[in-house]
Order: structure tokens, then sequence, then C-alpha cells
């Protein structure tokens, strides 16, 4: 058995003793390594600080509003409930109904509209009906004067035609009396006839030139009267046709006063209710347009004069930020600037911010000395569909960007100006 049997190789071996070693001088080295990564750091650092811009911003509290205002149900005087048909929140569709109310005033209101309504009726059942037959009565007599013109137009037509041909047989008659008196004075002349015949001729003379002239004033008294009756009738016609004009007229005008007085009875509710139903003495609102119900009266029955019964929000597309700005900072704050709203009702660390726009700034400021300014939302991201008017928050209005040397610089002018004033 050898000597170095029950020995490890590390007992009876030759050691290498690291301790005998020199060491290598590496601080050198290390040192410059340390120098330029520094100075790269450094260079950095200088680039970074010159490149690199960080927004100037300041943070104002803002209240969500909307481009069309809330619809308001308030009255001058109380109010009843006696029925709701709807609840905070609820959707809201053109003439749905929403709530069924009363009071006295009301009920004045309900029985005037009711009044008029009644007094319209009437007149279109009865008042038109005695009207029809008046209008029957004159259209009837315009009828028998205008058959009776015809009438007299053809007797006219068969008296001139009679003259025309009697005319011509008088004169015939006439010229041959004329001539035969004519004939018989010369031979009575020459005493081939006696005194007595020649008077028969002249007799038989006058009595045809009589009878032409008597036939023709007959004729023309006839003519005369037939005219006048003529134009009688036609005046008569005349006249019906103005007494039925004015029927008409009176007719629409007494329509147009009772259709008025019910227009006053339902504009005096309209105006004061908006779109409404009666039933049963009560009065039933119903919405003017597609909306939101976001407030409902929700006390005891009675609603006091001036207080907010219901509100009914439209339209949420028209919602914008108003910011109550201090004098010390608005003029800091300029047109088409960048804003970052947080809602408090949605916190920023879980929902994000709605990004926004300076739109409007006020020129001057308000009774507490402040200025609004108006902030337009463009981009509504996660609160999209969520926002409603009345939230409140907080706005970040980014000024400009600058680089940290330039926010260096304006402390280090900052405080020299801040000791110079102090010297």
């Amino acid at each position: 058995m050898s000597e170095t049997d029950e020995l490890e190789p590390q007992q009876y071996g030759k050691h290498y003793w690291e301790d005998d070693v020199p060491l290598t001088d590496v601080r050198k080295n290390t040192l410059r390594k340390f120098v330029y990564l520094g100075c790269g750091l450094f260079v950095l650092l200088c680039l970074a600080g010159a490149m690199i811009k960080f927004p100037d911003q300041v943070e104002l509290p803002f209240v969500i509003k909307s481009g069309q205002p809330e619809e308001i149900y308030r009255f001058p005087y109380a109010i009843y409930v006696t029925e709701k048909y709807i609840a905070p929140g609820s959707h809201i569709k053109k003439g749905q109904p929403l709530i069924k109310i009363s009071s006295p005033e009301i009920v004045a209101l309900i029985n005037n509209y009711r009044e008029a309504q009644q007094n319209l009726d009437n007149y279109r059942l009865q008042k038109n009906m005695s009207v029809q037959k008046q209008q029957e009565i004159l259209g009837s007599r315009i009828k028998t004067n205008q058959i009776k013109i015809a009438e007299v137009k053809n007797e006219l037509s068969t008296l001139d035609n009679t003259w025309k041909s009697n005319t011509d047989r008088l004169k015939l008659e006439s010229n041959i009396a004329d001539k035969n008196y004519a004939n018989n004075k010369e031979l009575y002349n020459e005493k081939y006839i006696s005194k007595n015949e020649l008077n028969d001729f002249e007799e038989k003379k006058v009595k045809a030139a009589d009878a032409w002239n008597t036939a023709k004033l007959s004729y023309e008294k006839d003519r005369i009267n037939l005219t006048s009756l003529t134009n009688q009738y036609a005046m008569d016609v005349i006249s019906t046709e103005q007494e039925l004009g004015k029927l008409s007229s009176d007719t629409k005008y007494d329509s147009s006063a009772i259709k008025n007085q019910l227009e006053i009875a339902q504009n005096k509710i309209g105006n004061t209710y908006g779109d409404f139903e009666i039933a049963n003495g009560n009065l039933i609102l119903k919405a003017n347009e597609d909306g939101v119900a976001s407030y409902l009266f929700d006390g005891d029955k009675e609603v006091q004069s001036s207080a907010i019964l219901l509100k009914v929000n439209h339209n949420n597309s028209g919602l914008y930020s108003l910011v109550s700005c201090p004098p010390t900072l608005i003029g800091k704050i300029e047109k088409n600037q960048t804003a970052y709203l947080k809602v408090a009702t949605f916190p920023s660390f879980e929902w994000g911010s709605v990004k926004g726009h300076i739109d409007n700034l006020s020129l001057t400021y308000d009774e507490k000395g402040n200025f609004n300014v108006r902030i337009a939302l463009d981009d509504y991201r996660k609160l999209n569909n969520m926002l409603q008017p009345g939230m409140t928050g907080n706005v970040t209005v980014v000024l400009r960007e600058k680089t940290f040397f330039q926010y260096f610089f304006r402390k280090i002018k900052k405080s020299y100006n801040t000791a110079t004033l102090n010297d």
C-alpha cells in the first residue's frame, strides 16, 4: 500500500497558489471606461435636455355643459302630481306621456279650452247647416233669374224677328197707299174721280202710315220693357251673388273667430306646459323631442311654485366644457390649445381622459373677476356616451412645450430676478 493511497490529490500534489502570482493593474482601464461612459451619458443627457420637450401646462376645474340646454319643467304656481309614467334616466321618445298633473289654474285652462272646442263643434253642426241652406236658397234664386233672363232674351229675339217681318209689310202698304193717293190726286185734278173717292185714298194713306208708326212705337215699347226686365233680372243675379259672397265671407270670419278662440285656449296651455293631452280634468305632459329624463320630482304630491318638476336632456352630442379661469392665467391660454379633461366621476387612472381643445375665450371678466373658457370635446375615448351635463373635474391645458434647459434657465432667471428685487 502506497503512502498516498489514503490521501486526496490536493493533499499530495503540487499546488498552485494564486497569492504567488502578481496582480495586473486594471485601475487605469476601469477609470478610463468610467470616464468614457460618463462622458457618453453626459452628452446623451445634454442632447436629451436640448431636444426632448416637456409640456408646460396648467390645471383648472371645469364643468360639462350642453350646447342644447336641458328642457326644464317648472311653473309659476303650485301643481299636483297625480301619476308618473317615467323615472330618472328613462329614454324618452317624442310624444311619449311623461307625467300627469293638475291644479286649479289647469282646471280653469281646460274649461276654457273645452268651451272653445264646444263652440266650434256647435258652429260646425248648426251654423254650417244654416249657411248651407241659405246658400242653396240664394243659388236657386240665381238660377231662376238666369232662366228668366234666357226667356226674356228669347222673347226679344222673337219680337225682333216679328218686327223685321212686319216692318217690311207695313212699309210696303204705306208706300202703295202713298202711290195710290198720288195717282188718284192727279185723276181728281183732271176731274176723273170725285172728291169723296180722293178722300178715301187719302184716308187709306193716313191709316197705312199710322199703322207703321203705331207698330214701330209698340215694338220699341215692348223691346224697352223686355230689355228693362232683362236688366232687372241681371241686377237681381248680381245682388244675389253679392249676398252669397257676403254670406261666405261672414261664415269664414265667424269660423275664423271661433277657431282663433280655440287656438288661443290651446296655446295658453301649450305655451305653459308644452305638448299635452287632457284626461279627466288633468293634463298629461308629453315629450316634445327624444331625450333622457335627467331629473324627476320625487317629493310629496304637491310641487311648489317655481320648483323643478322635470328635466329632459335632448341631445348629448353638443357637450362642451366650461372653465372659469383666474386672471393670473388667462394670458397664457390661447385658442386651439390642446386640453385633457379628467372627469371626477370616472377616475383617470382607470378611464383615462377626454381630449379637447380651447374653442373660445371671453374677452372680459365675469362678476367674480374670472374669465370663461370654452373647451370643445374632440375625442371621448373610453367615456363615449357616458358624459352628462353637470359633471365636473380638472382640465389640463397644454400651454406650450419646452426643453429641460429652457425650464432650467427659466428657474435660474426667476431666482435671479427674485434675488435682485429683494436687494
